[in-house]
Protein backbone atom coordinates (compact mmCIF):
# COMPACT_ATOMS: atom_id res chain seq x y z
CA UNK A 1 0.00 0.00 0.00
CA UNK A 2 1.49 3.50 -1.26
CA UNK A 3 2.65 5.08 1.96
CA UNK A 4 0.82 8.42 1.00
CA UNK A 5 -2.51 8.04 -0.29
CA UNK A 6 -4.43 11.04 -1.89
CA UNK A 7 -6.56 12.54 0.63
CA UNK A 8 -9.72 11.89 -1.86
CA UNK A 9 -9.59 8.87 -1.39
CA UNK A 10 -9.88 9.58 2.63
CA UNK A 11 -12.49 11.73 2.37
CA UNK A 12 -14.28 9.56 0.35
CA UNK A 13 -14.08 6.30 2.32
CA UNK A 14 -15.65 8.64 5.14
CA UNK A 15 -18.20 10.07 2.97
CA UNK A 16 -19.22 6.73 1.42
CA UNK A 17 -19.48 5.25 4.54
CA UNK A 18 -21.77 8.19 6.16
CA UNK A 19 -23.83 7.83 3.32
CA UNK A 20 -22.52 11.46 1.92
CA UNK A 21 -21.67 10.56 -1.63
CA UNK A 22 -23.16 10.78 -5.08
CA UNK A 23 -23.53 8.43 -7.79
CA UNK A 24 -20.19 9.90 -9.75
CA UNK A 25 -17.70 9.72 -6.27
CA UNK A 26 -19.20 6.31 -5.29
CA UNK A 27 -18.30 4.96 -8.71
CA UNK A 28 -14.24 6.66 -8.48
CA UNK A 29 -14.24 4.93 -5.24
CA UNK A 30 -14.97 1.88 -6.29
CA UNK A 31 -12.48 2.08 -9.37
CA UNK A 32 -9.99 2.78 -6.70
CA UNK A 33 -11.02 0.10 -4.37
CA UNK A 34 -10.77 -2.80 -7.49
CA UNK A 35 -7.34 -1.46 -7.94
CA UNK A 36 -5.30 -3.88 -5.76
CA UNK A 37 -6.46 -6.09 -3.02
CA UNK A 38 -4.29 -4.07 -0.45
CA UNK A 39 -7.46 -1.38 -1.32
CA UNK A 40 -10.12 -3.38 -1.03
CA UNK A 41 -8.54 -4.62 2.36
CA UNK A 42 -8.74 -1.28 3.82
CA UNK A 43 -11.91 -0.34 2.88
CA UNK A 44 -13.61 -3.73 4.33
CA UNK A 45 -11.58 -3.03 7.54
CA UNK A 46 -13.45 0.42 7.73
CA UNK A 47 -16.16 -1.05 7.39
CA UNK A 48 -16.05 -3.15 9.81
CA UNK A 49 -15.05 -0.28 12.09
CA UNK A 50 -17.88 1.53 11.62
CA UNK A 51 -20.20 -1.56 13.72
CA UNK A 52 -17.35 -1.36 16.26
CA UNK A 53 -17.31 2.43 17.02
CA UNK A 54 -20.96 4.45 18.61
CA UNK A 55 -20.52 7.37 16.24
CA UNK A 56 -23.34 8.73 18.16
CA UNK A 57 -21.44 9.07 20.85
CA UNK A 58 -20.08 12.65 21.87
CA UNK A 59 -20.24 14.15 18.13
CA UNK A 60 -21.20 17.64 19.63
CA UNK A 61 -18.09 18.37 21.56
CA UNK A 62 -15.64 17.79 19.12
CA UNK A 63 -14.26 19.07 16.01
CA UNK A 64 -14.72 16.41 13.52
CA UNK A 65 -12.23 18.02 10.59
CA UNK A 66 -9.80 18.69 12.85
CA UNK A 67 -9.53 15.25 14.14
CA UNK A 68 -9.91 12.99 10.82
CA UNK A 69 -6.84 15.02 9.69
CA UNK A 70 -4.84 14.45 13.05
CA UNK A 71 -6.09 10.31 12.83
CA UNK A 72 -5.30 10.38 9.21
CA UNK A 73 -1.18 11.84 9.66
CA UNK A 74 -0.90 8.98 12.32
CA UNK A 75 -1.83 5.93 9.68
CA UNK A 76 0.14 7.97 6.94
CA UNK A 77 2.99 7.64 9.46
CA UNK A 78 2.62 4.40 10.49
CA UNK A 79 2.52 2.97 7.32
CA UNK A 80 5.80 4.54 6.08
CA UNK A 81 7.32 3.03 9.34
CA UNK A 82 6.11 -0.23 9.04
CA UNK A 83 5.84 -1.14 5.05
CA UNK A 84 3.97 -4.82 4.48
CA UNK A 85 6.36 -7.13 3.94
CA UNK A 86 5.31 -11.30 3.19
CA UNK A 87 5.06 -14.24 5.73
CA UNK A 88 5.88 -11.13 8.96
CA UNK A 89 3.92 -9.96 11.51
CA UNK A 90 3.84 -6.47 11.28
CA UNK A 91 1.93 -3.67 12.87
CA UNK A 92 -0.24 -2.44 9.43
CA UNK A 93 -2.46 0.06 10.77
CA UNK A 94 -2.27 1.36 14.12
CA UNK A 95 -5.47 3.79 13.84
CA UNK A 96 -7.04 2.16 10.93
CA UNK A 97 -10.68 3.82 11.53
CA UNK A 98 -11.14 5.35 8.18
CA UNK A 99 -14.21 7.19 9.04
CA UNK A 100 -14.45 11.02 9.15
CA UNK A 101 -16.59 11.43 12.17
CA UNK A 102 -15.42 7.85 13.73
CA UNK A 103 -11.79 9.49 14.48
CA UNK A 104 -13.21 12.46 16.17
CA UNK A 105 -14.74 9.98 18.37
CA UNK A 106 -11.69 7.86 18.97
CA UNK A 107 -9.49 10.92 19.52
CA UNK A 108 -11.51 12.08 21.84
CA UNK A 109 -10.06 10.81 25.45
CA UNK A 110 -13.01 11.50 27.27
CA UNK A 111 -14.81 8.53 25.28
CA UNK A 112 -13.00 6.24 27.46
CA UNK A 113 -11.49 3.88 25.52
CA UNK A 114 -9.50 3.03 22.05
CA UNK A 115 -9.77 0.36 19.42
CA UNK A 116 -6.83 0.08 17.57
CA UNK A 117 -6.37 -3.17 14.71
CA UNK A 118 -3.48 -4.64 12.94
CA UNK A 119 -2.77 -7.61 10.91
CA UNK A 120 -0.93 -10.23 10.69
CA UNK A 121 0.67 -11.23 7.33
CA UNK A 122 0.07 -15.48 6.26
CA UNK A 123 0.48 -17.10 3.03
CA UNK A 124 -3.05 -17.43 2.82
CA UNK A 125 -3.54 -13.90 3.09
CA UNK A 126 -4.54 -11.62 6.53
CA UNK A 127 -6.14 -11.73 9.66
CA UNK A 128 -7.05 -8.98 12.43
CA UNK A 129 -6.16 -8.70 15.73
CA UNK A 130 -8.31 -6.35 17.51
CA UNK A 131 -7.17 -4.67 20.31
CA UNK A 132 -9.45 -2.61 22.73
CA UNK A 133 -7.51 0.29 25.69
CA UNK A 134 -9.74 1.54 27.98
CA UNK A 135 -8.82 4.65 29.25
CA UNK A 136 -10.63 6.65 31.83
CA UNK A 137 -13.84 4.25 31.71
CA UNK A 138 -14.57 1.31 33.95
CA UNK A 139 -16.26 -1.62 33.16
CA UNK A 140 -16.07 -1.25 29.24
CA UNK A 141 -17.50 -4.55 27.68
CA UNK A 142 -16.32 -6.46 24.83
CA UNK A 143 -17.68 -9.27 23.48
CA UNK A 144 -14.97 -12.00 22.27
CA UNK A 145 -15.97 -14.13 18.48
CA UNK A 146 -17.15 -17.36 20.59
CA UNK A 147 -19.45 -15.12 22.89
CA UNK A 148 -17.39 -14.94 26.16
CA UNK A 149 -17.83 -11.34 27.43
CA UNK A 150 -14.94 -9.01 29.28
CA UNK A 151 -15.28 -6.40 31.31
CA UNK A 152 -12.08 -4.28 31.46
CA UNK A 153 -11.03 -2.15 33.79
CA UNK A 154 -9.75 1.34 32.88
CA UNK A 155 -6.26 1.52 32.03
CA UNK A 156 -6.18 -1.73 31.09
CA UNK A 157 -5.77 -3.39 27.45
CA UNK A 158 -6.96 -6.39 25.94
CA UNK A 159 -6.19 -8.14 22.46
CA UNK A 160 -7.93 -10.86 20.38
CA UNK A 161 -8.62 -11.98 17.14
CA UNK A 162 -11.03 -11.71 14.60
CA UNK A 163 -11.79 -15.10 15.14
CA UNK A 164 -10.54 -18.22 17.47
CA UNK A 165 -8.94 -20.63 14.92
CA UNK A 166 -6.79 -23.63 16.01
CA UNK A 167 -6.92 -25.71 18.96
CA UNK A 168 -7.00 -22.39 21.44
CA UNK A 169 -8.95 -19.21 22.09
CA UNK A 170 -5.96 -17.97 23.09
CA UNK A 171 -6.47 -13.55 23.90
CA UNK A 172 -3.67 -10.85 25.82
CA UNK A 173 -4.24 -8.84 28.56
CA UNK A 174 -2.72 -5.88 30.35
CA UNK A 175 -4.12 -4.09 33.64
CA UNK A 176 -7.32 -6.36 34.94
CA UNK A 177 -10.37 -7.22 32.94
CA UNK A 178 -13.26 -9.93 34.56
CA UNK A 179 -13.99 -12.51 32.17
CA UNK A 180 -17.21 -14.72 31.58
CA UNK A 181 -15.80 -17.37 29.35
CA UNK A 182 -18.49 -19.68 27.23
CA UNK A 183 -17.77 -23.07 27.83
CA UNK A 184 -15.93 -25.26 24.89
CA UNK A 185 -14.22 -28.57 26.25
CA UNK A 186 -12.66 -28.77 22.71
CA UNK A 187 -11.00 -25.52 22.65
CA UNK A 188 -9.73 -24.02 25.74
CA UNK A 189 -9.42 -19.92 26.12
CA UNK A 190 -5.96 -18.82 27.24
CA UNK A 191 -5.13 -15.42 28.44
CA UNK A 192 -1.66 -14.47 27.90
CA UNK A 193 0.28 -11.74 30.41
CA UNK A 194 3.67 -11.06 30.64
CA UNK A 195 5.14 -13.49 32.76
CA UNK A 196 2.17 -15.65 32.91
CA UNK A 197 -0.98 -18.03 31.23
CA UNK A 198 -4.56 -18.75 32.92
CA UNK A 199 -6.39 -21.11 30.89
CA UNK A 200 -10.27 -22.50 31.45
CA UNK A 201 -12.67 -24.07 29.46
CA UNK A 202 -15.70 -22.28 30.94
CA UNK A 203 -15.57 -20.36 34.02
CA UNK A 204 -16.10 -16.22 35.31
CA UNK A 205 -13.03 -14.85 37.04
CA UNK A 206 -10.78 -11.87 37.20
CA UNK A 207 -7.41 -11.47 36.02
CA UNK A 208 -5.32 -8.25 37.39
CA UNK A 209 -1.86 -8.18 36.33
CA UNK A 210 -0.87 -4.84 37.69
CA UNK A 211 -1.26 -5.36 41.97
CA UNK A 212 2.55 -5.08 41.61
CA UNK A 213 5.79 -5.72 39.50
CA UNK A 214 5.72 -8.87 37.95
CA UNK A 215 2.72 -10.03 39.34
CA UNK A 216 -0.69 -11.81 38.41
CA UNK A 217 -3.78 -12.14 40.78
CA UNK A 218 -6.59 -14.45 39.90
CA UNK A 219 -9.92 -14.76 41.94
CA UNK A 220 -12.49 -17.19 40.87
CA UNK A 221 -16.21 -16.93 40.58
CA UNK A 222 -17.19 -19.63 38.64
CA UNK A 223 -15.31 -22.78 37.47
CA UNK A 224 -12.03 -23.66 37.53
CA UNK A 225 -9.38 -22.26 36.45
CA UNK A 226 -5.30 -22.74 35.65
CA UNK A 227 -3.28 -20.51 36.59
CA UNK A 228 0.83 -21.15 35.07
CA UNK A 229 4.06 -19.55 34.95
CA UNK A 230 5.68 -19.21 31.72
CA UNK A 231 8.88 -20.14 32.16
CA UNK A 232 11.00 -22.24 34.95
CA UNK A 233 9.43 -25.50 33.55
CA UNK A 234 5.89 -24.58 33.39
CA UNK A 235 4.67 -24.38 37.72
CA UNK A 236 1.02 -23.70 37.72
CA UNK A 237 -1.71 -24.26 40.07
CA UNK A 238 -5.67 -25.06 39.43
CA UNK A 239 -7.74 -22.24 41.44
CA UNK A 240 -11.32 -22.94 42.63
CA UNK A 241 -14.81 -20.94 43.04
CA UNK A 242 -13.82 -18.17 46.07
CA UNK A 243 -10.16 -18.39 45.60
CA UNK A 244 -7.30 -16.36 44.68
CA UNK A 245 -4.77 -17.46 42.98
CA UNK A 246 -1.50 -15.13 42.86
CA UNK A 247 1.96 -15.53 40.69
CA UNK A 248 4.95 -13.56 41.85
CA UNK A 249 8.61 -13.56 40.59
CA UNK A 250 9.10 -16.17 43.43
CA UNK A 251 6.08 -17.94 44.39
CA UNK A 252 2.71 -19.44 43.03
CA UNK A 253 0.07 -19.74 45.47
CA UNK A 254 -3.80 -20.21 46.37
CA UNK A 255 -5.90 -19.19 49.16
CA UNK A 256 -9.83 -18.22 50.04
CA UNK A 257 -10.34 -14.63 49.26
CA UNK A 258 -11.16 -12.22 51.94
CA UNK A 259 -11.14 -9.74 50.04
CA UNK A 260 -15.00 -8.03 50.00
CA UNK A 261 -14.13 -5.50 47.35
CA UNK A 262 -11.89 -7.64 44.83
CA UNK A 263 -13.98 -7.24 41.86
CA UNK A 264 -15.84 -3.81 43.34
CA UNK A 265 -14.82 -2.28 39.58
CA UNK A 266 -17.34 -4.64 38.12
CA UNK A 267 -19.62 -5.00 40.57
CA UNK A 268 -20.20 -1.41 41.79
CA UNK A 269 -20.57 -3.06 45.16
CA UNK A 270 -18.16 -1.47 47.80
CA UNK A 271 -18.33 -2.95 51.16
CA UNK A 272 -16.56 -1.21 54.18
CA UNK A 273 -16.37 -3.03 57.55
CA UNK A 274 -14.67 -1.33 60.21
CA UNK A 275 -11.49 -0.24 57.43
CA UNK A 276 -9.35 2.20 57.98
CA UNK A 277 -10.08 5.80 55.84
CA UNK A 278 -6.39 5.42 54.38
CA UNK A 279 -7.89 1.21 52.99
CA UNK A 280 -11.16 3.07 52.21
CA UNK A 281 -9.36 5.96 49.98
CA UNK A 282 -6.80 3.40 48.59
CA UNK A 283 -10.29 1.07 47.42
CA UNK A 284 -12.01 4.02 46.05
CA UNK A 285 -9.25 5.27 43.96
CA UNK A 286 -9.11 1.44 42.47
CA UNK A 287 -12.72 1.06 42.07
CA UNK A 288 -13.24 4.72 40.23
CA UNK A 289 -9.73 5.14 38.87
CA UNK A 290 -9.87 8.60 40.59
CA UNK A 291 -6.82 9.85 42.89
CA UNK A 292 -8.26 11.19 46.53
CA UNK A 293 -5.51 11.84 49.16
CA UNK A 294 -5.62 12.67 52.26
CA UNK A 295 -3.10 14.12 54.61
CA UNK A 296 -4.45 13.84 58.02
CA UNK A 297 -2.37 10.98 59.54
CA UNK A 298 -5.58 11.12 62.09
CA UNK A 299 -7.95 10.81 59.35
CA UNK A 300 -6.59 8.11 57.92
CA UNK A 301 -6.51 5.93 61.24
CA UNK A 302 -10.25 6.24 61.39
CA UNK A 303 -12.55 2.99 60.96
CA UNK A 304 -15.72 3.43 58.34
CA UNK A 305 -18.34 0.91 58.13
CA UNK A 306 -20.85 1.48 54.99
CA UNK A 307 -21.88 -0.27 51.79
CA UNK A 308 -22.10 1.33 48.65
CA UNK A 309 -24.07 0.12 45.84
CA UNK A 310 -24.03 1.54 42.16
CA UNK A 311 -23.14 5.06 43.54
CA UNK A 312 -21.09 8.04 41.79
CA UNK A 313 -17.58 8.70 43.55
CA UNK A 314 -19.13 12.21 44.61
CA UNK A 315 -21.92 10.85 46.64
CA UNK A 316 -19.89 8.17 48.57
CA UNK A 317 -17.52 11.49 49.22
CA UNK A 318 -20.08 13.39 50.33
CA UNK A 319 -21.38 10.65 52.71
CA UNK A 320 -18.25 10.01 54.09
CA UNK A 321 -17.08 13.77 54.70
CA UNK A 322 -20.36 13.87 56.61
CA UNK A 323 -19.73 11.58 59.06
CA UNK A 324 -16.25 12.73 59.81
CA UNK A 325 -16.59 16.44 59.35
CA UNK A 326 -14.68 16.55 56.51
CA UNK A 327 -15.10 18.84 53.23
CA UNK A 328 -13.36 18.27 49.59
CA UNK A 329 -11.35 20.26 47.13
CA UNK A 330 -10.50 19.31 43.81
CA UNK A 331 -7.24 20.54 42.72
CA UNK A 332 -4.59 19.43 39.24
CA UNK A 333 -7.36 16.40 38.88
CA UNK A 334 -7.02 15.25 42.62
CA UNK A 335 -9.65 15.06 45.51
CA UNK A 336 -8.28 16.33 48.45
CA UNK A 337 -10.47 15.12 51.94
CA UNK A 338 -10.27 17.76 54.61
CA UNK A 339 -10.54 18.12 57.55
CA UNK A 340 -13.56 21.27 58.44
CA UNK A 341 -11.65 22.95 60.91
CA UNK A 342 -7.94 22.96 58.88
Amino acid sequence: MEANINNKYWDLIAKYLTNECDKDEIDYLFNWINESEENKLLFNQAKQDLKIININKSMNKINVDSAWEKLKGRIQEDEQALPLKEERKVRKLQFPFLLKYAAAIILLVSVGFFTTKYYTSLKNGYYNITEITAKNEINKQITLPDGSVVSLNAESKLQYPEEFTGTERKVKLTGEGFFNVTKNPEKPFVIETDNAEVRVLGASFNVNTRISESNVEVFVETGLVELKRKNNGGEKLLIKPGNVGVLTKNKLEKTINTNNNIIAWKTREIIFREDKISDVIHILNTVYNTSIICENQQVLNLKYTSTFVNQEINSVLNVICVTFDLKVEYKNDKIYLIKQDS
